[in-house]
C-alpha cells in the first residue's frame, strides 16, 4: 500500500512537471519568431539621429513615423531638438523614405520643450498620434488623414512613453512609465491610463500600486498590443533587474491591465543584430522596440539603434507571424 501510495505521488509529481514544461513552451516568447533584419531596410538619413519608431499601414503604403534630431548633434540633442518625422515605404521591412516633418515643439504651449517617442494608431476614422514633450507630459495630434494637417490636444497624461492599445469599442489603453522614488531609489515604474475615447479624460489605472511591474523591474520604451486574451508588452530592461543585462528587450504580459508578469529573464534583443546576408553589426545603443502587429499577429519588429560613432538609425525584423501560445519553428 505504501509503495502504491509513493508510485502514485511520483507519477503525480512528474506529470505535473511535465504539464508546467508544456505551459512554458506553449508561452514561447517573440525571440525565437524575430527573423534576421533586413540589411537594406528600416530607416536611414544623414541629415537626422533617428529613434523611436511607430508603423501603420494605410492602403498599401506603410507609413513610419519616429523621432528625429539633426544628425551632427548626436544622441544628445534629442532633449531640445528632437521632432517627428514620416518616411513611407511599400514594403513593411523598407527601406523607407523620408516624406516630411509632421510635429515640431512649440513656444508657450505644453509641447515646448520637444517632440518624441511619437506612437500613431488609428481610432475609428481618426489618426492619432501620440508623443512626449517633457519626461512627464504625454498628448497626442489628430488628423483625418495620414498625411495631416494635424491638430493638437493639450496636455493628457503624466507620465512618458506613451504605448496606446485601441480597443474594439474605440476606447483607449495608454501603457506607460513613470520615474518616481520608492524607498531611498529613483525607479521608472510601469503605469497605464485608459479612456473612453482617445479625446480623454484620462484615468490612471490602480493609482494604489507604486509599479504595474512585479519586483520594481524598471523599463523604457514600451510596444504593446492585444492577443491570446491579454496585453502583451515588450520594453527596454532599463536597469538590467529583470533579466541581468541592462537596456536589452524583455517582454511582459497581464491580464487585467494592471497586475504584470514577466515572461522570461531571456532577453528579446541585445545590441547586436543580425542581418539576412548573415552579416553582425554590434551598435553602442539598441532601444525603442515597435511590434507592428495585424488582427493580433506580430509581423515586424523595429528597433532604435545607435552605432558606434554616434548616428542613429532604424532596423527592421521579420517576425514568423508571432502570436502568444504558438510555438515557433525552433521548438517543432
Amino acid at each position: 500500500m505504501k509503495f502504491s501510495l509513493k508510485v502514485f505521488i511520483i507519477l503525480l509529481l512528474v506529470t505535473s512537471s511535465k504539464a508546467t514544461i508544456a505551459q512554458e513552451q506553449a508561452f514561447e516568447s517573440i525571440k525565437n519568431f524575430i527573423k534576421p533584419a533586413k540589411k537594406d531596410g528600416g530607416l536611414k538619413l544623414s541629415q537626422y539621429f533617428l529613434w523611436c519608431p511607430s508603423v501603420i499601414k494605410v492602403g498599401n503604403t506603410y507609413h513610419m513615423f519616429a523621432s528625429a534630431w539633426p544628425a551632427e548633434g548626436g544622441m544628445a540633442s534629442w532633449t531640445a531638438k528632437s521632432l517627428c518625422i514620416r518616411a513611407t515605404s511599400k514594403n513593411l521591412l523598407g527601406p523607407y523614405e523620408f516624406a516630411e516633418v509632421v510635429l515640431e515643439k512649440r513656444e508657450g504651449k505644453w509641447d515646448n520643450d520637444r517632440v518624441h517617442n511619437p506612437k500613431i494608431v488609428k481610432v475609428g476614422n481618426k489618426y492619432v498620434l501620440y508623443y512626449i514633450s517633457s519626461a512627464n507630459e504625454t498628448g497626442y495630434a489628430e488628423a483625418d488623414a495620414i498625411t495631416g494637417p494635424w491638430t493638437r490636444s493639450e496636455k493628457m497624461m503624466s507620465f512618458s512613453n506613451p504605448a496606446p492599445l485601441v480597443r474594439p469599442d474605440g476606447s483607449v489603453y495608454v501603457f506607460g512609465r513613470l520615474s518616481v522614488k520608492i524607498g531611498d531609489k529613483q525607479v521608472r515604474t510601469a503605469r497605464a491610463a485608459e479612456a473612453a475615447s482617445y479625446k480623454g479624460p484620462y484615468q490612471n489605472l490602480a493609482p494604489e500600486k507604486e509599479n504595474l511591474f512585479p519586483n520594481n523591474y524598471e523599463l523604457e520604451d514600451p510596444t504593446i498590443w492585444w492577443a491570446n486574451n491579454q496585453y502583451n508588452v515588450i520594453c527596454t530592461d532599463f536597469a538590467g533587474v529583470a533579466t541581468g543585462r541592462n537596456k536589452v528587450g524583455v517582454q511582459y504580459y497581464s491580464k487585467d491591465g494592471i497586475n504584470y508578469q514577466l515572461l522570461t529573464k531571456e532577453p528579446i534583443n541585445t545590441n547586436e543584430i543580425t542581418y539576412d546576408d548573415g552579416s553582425k553589426e554590434k551598435f553602442k545603443r539598441v532601444e525603442r522596440p515597435f511590434a507592428y502587429v495585424e488582427n493580433g499577429v506580430v509581423k515586424a519588429y523595429f528597433l532604435g539603434c545607435m552605432t558606434p560613432d554616434d548616428k542613429g538609425v532604424i532596423v527592421a525584423h521579420p517576425v514568423d507571424d508571432y502570436v502568444p501560445g504558438k510555438s515557433s519553428s525552433k521548438k517543432k
